[in-house]
């Protein structure tokens, strides 16, 4: 049987919901200082683990070209974790200062050895034999997006998606389909919306189409053993014609997101990455698309309204083991009545 909204409440309602939820954290975030509008440009920021702490470092531009640093320990429940979740500012002693300064819990510390933003070196592998083996495609601008090519697995993981050829069979209508190289040695793809159709608010039953085609893509990418490592709103592609079908994109399976507890914050590669990892950051998503828009910290409190709040929190249970299959998770999301 379909499941009821425990309160009856009207379509019209969970659009409001919507509409509350998104002001609430709006008004968060243009009253922050640790972003413009009032906080200063963002030069660089970086997640580092110490002593079992996550700490968030951020440059902040200063107006003479220097940078500003601020490290902020995720604390909940303190002044450094209350700042990361938008909950309160950076003191005015810090933000009136161009000094560089630590805050650890309520502890604030000038620092007088502040890091220097990371300078992270290109790691694109050579990938001129994998491209030579793709059939040539006569790119028309408004029919095709073409991208550089920068890992070999993006490649290998494209083809398996269709059949092992290019253009090849689909294993599903909700994975980007590879066409083929352009004359300069690109991917070639079909052109399709970016994500910011998630700007609008739509019915529920949008919703819940979208979560069933983002859970059969990746039920189809994990059938052939692809765990996609960065399942995100900005790696999603809607349709022309209203967005109404969506297309997961971004398969190098190299990088990715930290979001689920279990996954290493270094920047390494062999960071823990799983299909349960994915399933965490399904939640995300689904956060992503009733906010339309990527928060400006995933500490920020996101709430999602009923019935999908079931769902997210569901993806999102601490331990791998207490998280659905995607299988349950499809079938929780097509028993919600819309």
């Amino acid at each position: 049987m379909p499941i009821r909204m425990t309160d009856a409440r009207s379509e019209n309602t969970f659009d409001e919901d919507i509409q509350r939820l998104r002001a609430a954290y709006e008004q968060k975030r243009n009253s922050t200082n640790l972003v413009p509008p009032i906080g200063r440009p963002n030069w660089d920021i970086s997640i580092d683990v110490v002593d079992g702490t996550v700490i968030y470092t951020y440059w902040f531009e200063l107006d003479d070209n220097k940078l500003q640093c601020i490290r902020l320990a995720d604390i909940p429940d303190t002044l450094s974790g209350d700042i990361l979740r938008l909950n309160r500012n950076l003191p005015t002693s810090i933000w009136n200062s161009r000094n560089n300064y630590e805050i650890i819990g309520d502890k604030v510390t000038e620092l007088n050895n502040a890091p220097s933003p990371p300078d992270f070196e290109p790691d694109d592998e050579d990938i001129t034999s994998e491209i030579s083996m793709l059939p040539d495609v006569v790119v028309d601008p408004v029919k095709h997006f073409v991208k550089k090519g920068k890992y070999r697995s993006e490649i290998r993981n494209l083809l398996a998606c269709q059949g092992g050829s290019c253009p090849g069979s689909p294993i599903s209508p909700h994975i980007i389909r590879l066409l083929g190289k352009s004359a300069d040695g690109k991917l070639v793809f079909e052109k399709f919306n970016p994500r910011y159709i998630l700007a609008l608010v739509h019915p529920l039953a949008q919703y819940k189409s979208w979560i069933l085609q983002v859970i059969s893509g990746l039920l189809a990418l994990h059938s052939v053993g692809i765990v996609h490592r960065d399942l995100r709103i900005d790696n999603l592609i809607f349709t022309l014609n209203g967005g109404h079908r969506l297309y997961i994109i971004d398969l190098e399976s190299r990088w990715g997101n930290r979001l689920a507890p279990e996954i290493s914050k270094e920047p390494i590669l062999n960071a823990g990455w799983s299909e349960k990892s994915d399933i965490y950051d399904l939640g995300y998503v689904i956060k992503g698309m009733i906010y339309g828009n990527t928060p400006i910290t995933y500490l920020v409190e996101w709430d999602v309204p009923e019935p999908l709040k079931m769902v997210v929190d569901a993806c999102t249970r601490m331990a791998p083991a207490d998280r659905p299959s995607l299988m349950e998770l499809y079938n929780m999301v097509l028993e919600i009545s819309d």
